[in-house]
C-alpha cells in the first residue's frame, strides 16, 4: 500500500525576479506520490550518466572520434535502446504487458559539457543541447541548469544570486581556481563596503499576529527567528514614537539584519522591503556586519564550491590581510 497526500494550495505569489527554472513542487515528508487536482501524480527524477569513462582511452588513442554532435547521437541511441527494454521489464516486474510497448518511455533530455554535483538533488550542469535545441550558439558555450542551489533560493539577496550565478558559470566554463578566487574576493570587498542594512536576508513573515498574541499571553514565546526580527521592528517603532515608518504585518516581505550583543538582548531585526526611507534610529543600531557577511557569502560559497576542495572560504578571506596590518 502506498501512502498518498492530498495537496492543498496554501499560497500563490507573483515572482518578481527570476531567470532560472522554478522547481514548483514540494512534497510532504518526501513522499513521491500525491494528488494534484484529484489526479494521482508521481514526482520523477532524471538520471545523469556519462559514456566518457568508457570511450576516453579510445578517443585519446585516436581510435574513436568524439565531439558534441557525436555525443548527442550516442545518447539518443542509448535512450532508444533503454526504451526497447521497457516492455519486457513492465510485463515481468509489474505484470503490465503492452503490445506497443508505450506504457512507459524515456527520452534523452539534455547534453552537458561540464557538471558540478554537490549532493543528491543539488547540482549544476552546463547544457549545450536541450532535447534537440542547441544552446551553444552565437559564441556562447551553453546555458547553466542549476537545481537545489542557493543561487535560486528566495532568501538569497538578488546581488548575491547574481554573484553566485557568475562564479558558477566561471567554474563550469573551465576558469582556473585562481580566477574564481579573485572573482570572489572582488565581490567580497564590494559587499563589505555596502551599508549594513543592505546585507540582510530576505524573508517573508507569516503568522506574525499569531506569535505576537502568543507572546502577549506567555510573556516570552518561541517563534521563527525572522518573525522575532519583525516583532523587534514593530517594538522599536513604538519605543521611538515613529509614526512615519510602516509597521510589519502578516505576509509582508522583510530584510532581516543580524545585531551585535546589545542591552535589549536582540539578535536580529527586520525591516519592510518597501520602506523607502529607513529611520535614523534603525541606522544607528549595532549591526553585526561580519556575521551577515559570513552567512550571506561564505556559507553560500562553501555550499556551492566546497565540494571542489579549493578552500574557497579561507582563500577569499578579506579580513585577515586587514587585521595583519595592525598586529604587533
Amino acid at each position: 500500500m502506498v501512502k498518498t497526500y492530498r495537496q492543498r494550495i496554501t499560497k500563490i505569489e507573483k515572482l518578481e525576479r527570476t531567470t532560472q527554472y522554478v522547481y514548483d513542487i514540494s512534497i510532504k515528508n518526501k513522499e513521491p506520490i500525491f494528488f494534484a487536482n484529484d489526479i494521482a501524480v508521481h514526482n520523477t527524477d532524471s538520471a545523469y550518466f556519462s559514456a566518457w569513462p568508457v570511450l576516453k582511452d579510445a578517443v585519446e588513442a585516436g581510435e574513436q572520434k568524439w565531439n558534441k554532435d557525436l555525443a548527442i547521437q550516442l545518447y539518443d541511441q542509448i535512450a532508444d535502446e533503454v526504451n526497447i527494454s521497457f516492455p519486457k521489464y513492465m510485463a515481468t516486474a509489474h505484470h503490465a504487458p503492452h503490445e506497443k510497448g508505450e506504457i512507459i518511455k524515456c527520452g534523452r533530455e539534455i547534453n552537458a559539457e561540464s557538471a558540478l554535483f554537490i549532493t543528491k538533488k543539488r547540482y549544476a550542469v552546463l547544457v549545450y543541447d536541450n532535447e534537440g535545441d542547441r544552446l551553444d550558439t552565437d559564441g556562447k558555450p551553453g546555458k547553466v541548469k542549476a537545481m537545489g542551489l542557493d543561487l535560486k533560493r528566495s532568501d538569497t539577496p538578488p546581488i548575491v544570486q547574481d554573484f553566485l550565478s557568475d562564479i558558477l558559470y566561471d567554474t563550469l566554463t573551465g576558469s582556473s581556481k585562481e580566477h574564481v578566487i579573485d572573482h570572489a574576493k572582488d565581490f567580497k570587498h564590494k559587499f563589505h563596503n555596502m551599508q549594513s542594512w543592505e546585507k540582510g536576508t530576505p524573508k517573508r513573515v507569516n503568522n506574525l499576529t499569531k506569535y505576537g498574541n502568543l507572546e502577549k499571553e506567555q510573556g516570552k514565546a518561541n517563534m521563527p527567528g525572522h518573525v522575532r526580527a519583525a516583532l523587534n521592528w514593530n517594538n522599536m517603532r513604538r519605543m521611538n514614537n515613529d509614526n512615519h515608518s510602516a509597521p510589519i504585518v502578516d505576509g509582508m516581505k522583510t530584510i532581516v539584519c543580524k545585531l551585535k550583543p546589545n542591552q535589549l538582548g536582540w539578535t536580529s531585526i527586520g525591516y519592510p522591503t518597501d520602506e523607502a526611507h529607513l529611520p535614523e534610529w534603525f541606522k544607528e543600531l549595532p549591526f553585526d556586519d561580519q556575521l551577515m557577511e559570513d552567512t550571506i557569502i561564505d556559507k553560500k560559497l562553501d555550499n556551492l564550491l566546497g565540494v571542489l576542495d579549493w578552500g574557497i572560504v579561507a582563500n577569499t578571506d578579506i579580513n585577515s590581510t586587514f587585521e595583519n596590518l595592525f598586529e604587533i
